[in-house]
Parts: C-alpha cells; sequence; structure tokens
C-alpha cells in the first residue's frame, strides 16, 4: 500500500480537474497551435527549450476534451513521480515525497488565471511537467557506471549540458546543476567546476551562434514562462518553481529523511494540502467568463444567460458584454437588458486586463465588425503567438469579406492540426459554394449587422466604448441594427463609465 497510495492520490486531482476546470483546460487547447508541418517545428526550435514547447503545443491539443487531456497529464505526473524515485534514490517508504514537485506542477498550471492570454510560452501547461521528466531522466543516466571510461564518467554532466540546453532549456541546465552536487558529494571537484562553467557558458555560445533571437538576460530561464506584462511583474506566480528546484536540490544532495517523524509528515502534508487549496485560482468571474466564452463558441445563448445569472458578485464588464449578446441573439435585448446583474468589477489579475485580448475579438465578430476582429486577431497573433481561436475567427471573417485567399490559408493551416480539420473542411467548402454561408445560422445573425463604413480607425483598446459608439452613432437600415441603436444610444453620453482602466 505504502508503493501505491501515493500514485492514488493523482485520482481525486483528475476528478477536480475535470469537475471544476473543464471550460479552462478547453480554453487552454484554443489558446494553443499545433501544426503537423516541418516549419511549425522549426518554428518552435528557434530559442533553446524549443523540443519541449513543441511537444508541449502538441499535448495541450488533448484538452479539446477536457478529461482526455487531464488524464495524459496525471499519467505522466504518475510517470515523474516513478522516475524521480529511481533518480534520487527514494525508498519506497517516502515515495510520498515525490508529491511535492507534482503538487507545486499542478500548481503551475491551475494558478495562472488571465496569463493563459499572455504568455508567450507555447504548451506551458505541459511544459514544466516534461522539463522535470527530462531532468529525472537525465539525472538517473548519470548514476549509470561507465567504468571502463573514467574519463567520460568525469565528463558526463558537461557533454549532457551541450546537447540539453539547446533542446531544453533550463531544464538541462538544472540537469547539470543536480549533477555536480552529486558529483560534489563525491568529492569530484573537477567536474563540479566544470559543471559550473557549463551552466553559465553554454547558454552565452548558444546565445552568439545559434540563438540571436532571445534577449541576452533570458538565456538562462528559456523554456520557463516569463510573468511579466506591461512593466507588472507576478511575482507569486514563480513560487511552485522555486519549490520545485529547492525540492529537487534536496534529493540529489540527499539529506538523511529517514528520521523524519510522523508529526513532521503530517505537518507537510497539512501545509501541501493548503499550499494546493490557496494557490488554485477560483476567481468566480474568471471560470464564468470562460464558461460564457465556450458556449458563445457553441451560439448556447440561454446556456449564457443561464452562467450569469448564478455569478456571485459584482461580475466583470466581460460578462455583462456576453450577456448582451445573447439577449441581442434571442430577441430580447431591449426588454431584458436590465433583468441580469450588471457590474464593473475589475479582473482579478496583477496587471491591467482589457477585453479586446479575451473576449474581444469574438464580440466583434458576433457584431459584424469583421475588420477589428481581424485586427486584434493579428495584433494578439504577432505580439503572443498565434492559436486556433484567432485562426478560425480570421478564416471565417476572411469569408464574410469575400477574401478567399486570406481563408483559404487560414483554413489550410488549420487543416494541419488535429482537432480542427474537420472544422476546416467544414467551412472550405464555403469557398467553393458562398451561398452556403446564407443557410448558416452563425453567419444568417452576423449578415444583418455588417455595415459598409466598417474601416479600421482605432478603439483605443476599449471594447465597450467603442461599441457603444459604433451602434449608437448609426440609425440603422435593418430592424437588428435599428435595435442596437435604440439601446445603446442611452449609454452614448455616458459612455465614459464603461472605460476600461
Amino acid at each position: 500500500m505504502k508503493k501505491i497510495l501515493p500514485y492514488l492520490a493523482l485520482l481525486p486531482v483528475f476528478l477536480l480537474l475535470v469537475l471544476f476546470e473543464q471550460d479552462y483546460l478547453w480554453t487552454a487547447q484554443e489558446q494553443n497551435l499545433f501544426l503537423h508541418t516541418p516549419l511549425f517545428f522549426e518554428q518552435c526550435m528557434q530559442a533553446s527549450g524549443g523540443l519541449l514547447s513543441w511537444a508541449g503545443a502538441y499535448l495541450t491539443q488533448f484538452f479539446y476534451t477536457p478529461m482526455l487531456g487531464a488524464g495524459v497529464l496525471c499519467l505522466l505526473w504518475a510517470f515523474l513521480m516513478w522516475l524521480l524515485k529511481h533518480a534520487f534514490l527514494i525508498p519506497s517508504r517516502w515515495l510520498w515525497l515525490t508529491l511535492i514537485p507534482v503538487a507545486m506542477l499542478l500548481l503551475a498550471d491551475v494558478e495562472l488565471g488571465y496569463w493563459m492570454y499572455f504568455l508567450k510560452l507555447r504548451g506551458h501547461l505541459f511544459v514544466a511537467t516534461l522539463g522535470l521528466i527530462v531532468v529525472a531522466l537525465l539525472v538517473w543516466g548519470f548514476r549509470l557506471p561507465l567504468s571502463s571510461y573514467s574519463q567520460l564518467s568525469t565528463l558526463k554532466s558537461q557533454i549532457s549540458t551541450l546537447f540539453t540546453y539547446p533542446l531544453f532549456g533550463f531544464y538541462g541546465l538544472l540537469a547539470t546543476l543536480l549533477m555536480g552536487m552529486m558529483a560534489c558529494r563525491k568529492r569530484q571537484y573537477k567536474a563540479v567546476l566544470l559543471s559550473l562553467v557549463c551552466i553559465v557558458g553554454v547558454p552565452l555560445l548558444c546565445y552568439y551562434v545559434l540563438y540571436h533571437q532571445t534577449p541576452v538576460e533570458n538565456i538562462y530561464w528559456t523554456a520557463l514562462p516569463i510573468f511579466v506584462h506591461n512593466g507588472v511583474a507576478d511575482r507569486w506566480l514563480y513560487l511552485p518553481y522555486v519549490v520545485m528546484v529547492l525540492w529537487l536540490c534536496v534529493a540529489a544532495w540527499r539529506p538523511c529523511v529517514m528520521g523524519m517523524r510522523r508529526w513532521m509528515e503530517l505537518a507537510v502534508g497539512i501545509v501541501l494540502l493548503l499550499g494546493v487549496a490557496l494557490g488554485w485560482y477560483k476567481d468566480d468571474n474568471f471560470h464564468r467568463q470562460l464558461s460564457m466564452y465556450r458556449q458563445m463558441e457553441q451560439q448556447d445563448w440561454e446556456g449564457m444567460l443561464a452562467t450569469i445569472s448564478k455569478v456571485k458578485g459584482e461580475p466583470t464588464r466581460a460578462l455583462c458584454m456576453m450577456k448582451n449578446l445573447a439577449l441581442q441573439r434571442l430577441g430580447r435585448l431591449s426588454a431584458d437588458l436590465n433583468r441580469y446583474p450588471e457590474g464593473f468589477a475589475r479582473p482579478n489579475a496583477a496587471f491591467p486586463v482589457h477585453s479586446v485580448h479575451t473576449i474581444g475579438k469574438m464580440l466583434y465578430w458576433y457584431y459584424g465588425i469583421p475588420n477589428y476582429c481581424c485586427r486584434w486577431c493579428m495584433e494578439d497573433g504577432v505580439e503572443y503567438g498565434w492559436n486556433v481561436a484567432e485562426l478560425k475567427l480570421m478564416a471565417k471573417c476572411s469569408l464574410l469579406n469575400g477574401e478567399q485567399v486570406a481563408a483559404q490559408r487560414y483554413l489550410s493551416l488549420l487543416k494541419k492540426t488535429d482537432c480542427y480539420r474537420d472544422w476546416a473542411r467544414h467551412y472550405e467548402a464555403y469557398l467553393h459554394q458562398p451561398s452556403l454561408m446564407t443557410k448558416d445560422a452563425e453567419f444568417q445573425s452576423v449578415f444583418p449587422l455588417l455595415r459598409d463604413d466598417d474601416f479600421l480607425t482605432s478603439d483605443q483598446s476599449q471594447l465597450e466604448p467603442f461599441l457603444i459608439e459604433h451602434f449608437a452613432s448609426f440609425p440603422g437600415t435593418t430592424p437588428q441594427q435599428k435595435e442596437m441603436m435604440s439601446v445603446y444610444f442611452k449609454f452614448y453620453l455616458n459612455r465614459n463609465r464603461y472605460v476600461e482602466k
């Protein structure tokens, strides 16, 4: 039972992810992109640690079915526990200690909140897990004896760094550090000195020879997420990574843990559970936003209204704007606008979050403003990396605008994914038969809101004030446009109230 129980602890983790984070996991794969092309692989390998990003992006696709993705993640954690046990020679009695780095990996995935829209590390939900698996394998390999090649045995960690840093970034350097600590315990000071030289020198060598796109201040942290946005750093999110590194260093140094008493075990377990419970991002507005976005994608308008009606506390403007769209689609905007909760709650993030980066692109599409939708998809794609959600919207906007070459380009990319090739083939038929768009319920709801003056000026990253001006300043030629004008004209003079600060 001592050998099995630590692995069984992953079962409640799996259940928690499936029960409470389905929308989060599904959105993570929408904010991800993996293409089965040599060019995509080459692009990932433009920075050290690119192999981890490439593999992480591939595995993130499994969150298209959240239960499957959560299962894959938990299986990888179980494999990591087994590897750590053998790599660091942990007795079965102390196998539960391997739950500490796994708990930190869980926290690193579920504490992100709004960061999931702004992180530039591709496949970040899997990268740290894959990185620690690589570290454990390298440490295990370091322990293997090479008695016939004593000089090679001394140089194992240095040779490892030359090959692993380009592929695994920071995790290759971490493995070298652990090997150096193990060599220090054996009084192999020459190997320790060479390890330190490699940790400092190999990234610099790669910076000047291989990787010119990575800023020099980041060369030692590649394959780690950077929690800095618009000059604001969220340092608490680095804590799980710090704890993981400290745990590995302690395990490599191998202090005598055999004398740990029962009360100490209990105290560590309680601290671990409390840390996970407190660090898990549980903001109600954020999770309802993810739910409503997924329902908006599925055109489940009644579901969106049911979601916001159960909101706890004051909702954010993002929730209210999505609620207004659902009411408009159901033909109840004028009658039921005030029947649902209104609010101005600030998104629970350490930095300003503008709705144009989260729900704005989808709202621009549904409100018949495709050029602004394309504009923000393009800007965010360049800034934070392309993802499936943006390619889908740009394909539909191009179809709507009659831009067949652009639509074919985006659809061809989506056909190279695992989960969206059928989606792309469905919309590719619209290229050959544009009349099919008039029979599509989604396009039918967008057509009446289109205007001839859909040209780009600037929305100042302020979604709701722009929508108010857009609809209130136009008398409308269709019943849908006239309804929007009559509703939003009431807010026109007071539109500054809706500016996101």
